[in-house]
């Protein structure tokens, strides 16, 4: 087997057995979308850090939850009452966690 038929071997080897690790803070995730404006808001020390602390929880960017969170506010006809329960569950799931 040549050099680079095992090193490439290897390195998917390594890539499937950490495909379920959990995101390092700080990764960014991208998914070739449309998407081309950038909304800047600005919080106090506090506010981020909540916010930070909520999009660790669930594992994803900031970008990527503040998202989650304003898009149902703006395009109510797409968030189904399905998907608005599902996500009210998962937001007092990670109250309780807060709270606990």
């Amino acid at each position: 087997m040549s050099d680079t038929k095992a090193l490439l071997d290897a390195e998917g080897a390594a890539s499937e057995a950490g495909k379920d690790a959990p995101l390092r803070p700080g990764t960014s995730l991208t998914r070739g979308h449309g998407r081309t404006k950038t909304l800047q808001v600005r919080l106090n020390d506090d506010e981020y850090a909540a916010l930070s602390a909520l999009a660790e929880t669930r594992n994803v960017p900031v970008s990527t939850l503040v998202r989650s969170l304003i898009l149902p506010v703006i395009t109510p006809g797409r968030d189904t009452p399905a998907a608005r329960i599902e996500r009210l569950r998962r937001e007092l799931d990670l109250l309780s966690q807060q709270i606990a």
